[in-house]
């Protein structure tokens, strides 16, 4: 996938991308140690640049779309079909239960993983397109490329048969931003919004 939108290029992430994706995909989740367990930041984004070497979890590379312009990569979302969000989690926890180091690490991360999943039960329903993450490196904030990313995944959406985008808004500034590009919110606690297509 390749796409030409304004002055930004949109393609599927590559190998070549992953140092980029891990630092931008850190800072959009307010508990990384429910993601990638415990340790320091830097062990936390080791584990996720693991994830996403490797098939068949959340954080698959083949899960990520970015955003370049003049060949730098500004931007990364993280983008999966609603049917696979609980399958392709599992599949994240299993992997970081098993390299987390220590007893009191483990049972931390199974414990911030059954808390979240009972909090957020079902981040989107299954007939979904979820924006999982998405983020603009600081020095590009500002000038319409997360819109410009917005709207190329609601056509890649429509492409796979959705008629549904659906995101959670990780604060309560980014839900008026979102409304401002068609969500709508429809669970306040955990600021889950949907956009028709």
């Amino acid at each position: 996938m390749e796409s030409a939108s304004g002055s930004i290029t949109i393609n599927k992430a590559t190998k070549k991308d992953i140092k980029d994706i891990a630092e931008l995909i850190y800072i959009t989740e307010p508990k990384p140690e429910a993601e990638w367990g415990y340790g320091s930041e830097e062990e936390m984004k080791n584990v996720l640049k693991y994830l996403m070497k490797v098939k068949n979890n959340r954080f698959s590379l083949k899960n990520f779309i970015v955003a370049r312009k003049d060949d730098k990569l500004i931007g990364m979302a993280l983008l999966i079909d609603g049917k696979d969000v609980i399958r392709l989690t599992i599949n994240s926890e299993k992997k970081v239960f098993k390299i987390q180091k220590g007893l009191l690490n483990k049972l931390g991360y199974i414990y911030s993983s059954i808390k979240d999943f009972l909090f957020y039960k079902k981040e989107c329903e299954d007939d979904e397109f979820y924006i999982s993450n998405i983020a603009i490196k600081k020095e590009y904030r500002r000038n319409g490329y997360a819109k410009i990313m917005i709207g190329k995944i609601s056509e890649m959406a429509k492409r796979n048969g959705y008629d549904k985008v659906s995101l959670i808004a990780k604060n309560d500034k980014l839900i008026k931003y979102y409304e401002s590009l068609g969500f709508n919110l429809i669970n306040k606690r955990i600021r889950r919004m949907i956009s028709q297509i």
